[in-house]
């Protein structure tokens, strides 16, 4: 087995995790320009996003080229206050001191690498847990089988996350292709200021050394903060604008007014 980074509070995922991850995901990028810019209908259509990101996630911890982490905390009992109305149905009241999965964050390794199939933990399938996880969070996985293929996408926009892909993917190729890539980032909101962020970005530096690879990442602002202090070096800042012809084109004139900013 090759040597993997040791980070406190930090491990691989699982597929039993997945359903704890998605809605940490749901909660956690709602606060991001991007997601309010492609997500335009996240209020009414609340499953779908948990699925899109489940669907992610699972692409993600089954594939040999990537990796996916979580972060784990003691629960707050009420951490569904903190998170947008339409998501908190996905909440189930946490006993007290139970810890559980606070942050995720996937990565793509580089091409090549030594690590490929070597960062995916041995999982029991979906709907064979034992009695042993009688008081663990992923109890919550009573709601997955409507997430399991069932990815309708009604809260995105087809349009937008054209645009969006069109703005952005020269820039990503550029600067990340061929890189070890960090992908996506996320911390509940009830989490937030306690160094979860800082220790999944430090797992992933670590096994970047491991692997004598350079690692790259797209981020927004709030995640630009948390990136800079582990030492990653600005090379282009993309803007996503809304503009007249965007807004006449479907979505039903729900684009976000907000402009969009990848670092």
């Amino acid at each position: 087995m090759l040597p993997l980074p040791s980070v406190e509070g930090v491990r691989l995922a699982t597929l039993e995790d997945l359903h704890r991850i998605s809605i940490v995901a749901a909660a956690a990028f709602f606060w991001s320009p991007t997601f309010r810019f492609q997500r335009p209908r996240h209020g009414e259509f609340p499953s779908d996003t948990i699925a899109s990101y489940w669907a992610d996630y699972k692409a993600a911890i089954t594939d040999p080229a990537c990796a996916v982490l979580v972060a784990e905390d003691v629960l707050e009992e009420d951490e569904a206050n903190d998170i947008y109305e339409a998501l908190r149905f996905a909440y189930r009241p946490n006993p007290p001191r139970q810890k559980g999965i606070v942050g995720v964050c996937s990565l793509s390794l580089k091409p090549n690498s030594h690590y490929i199939g070597h960062v995916q933990p041995e999982s029991k399938p979906i709907g064979a847990l034992g009695s042993d996880t009688t008081n663990s969070i992923t109890l919550h996985l009573d709601l997955s089988p409507q997430y399991e293929g069932h990815h309708l996408k009604r809260d995105q926009c087809a349009v937008a996350l054209e645009i969006y892909n069109r703005c952005t993917g020269p820039a990503k190729l550029k600067h990340l292709g061929g890189k070890m890539r960090l992908s996506t980032l996320a911390v509940a909101p009830s989490y937030w200021r306690r160094g979860h962020a800082t220790r999944l970005v430090n797992f992933c530096t670590q096994l970047a050394d491991l692997d004598d690879a350079t690692l790259g990442v797209s981020a927004t602002p709030n995640g630009q903060h948390v990136v800079e202090k582990a030492g990653f070096q600005e090379r282009e800042i993309t803007h996503v604008k809304r503009t007249l012809a965007h807004e006449q084109q479907t979505c039903e004139g729900r684009l976000d007014t907000a402009e969009v900013m990848l670092w």
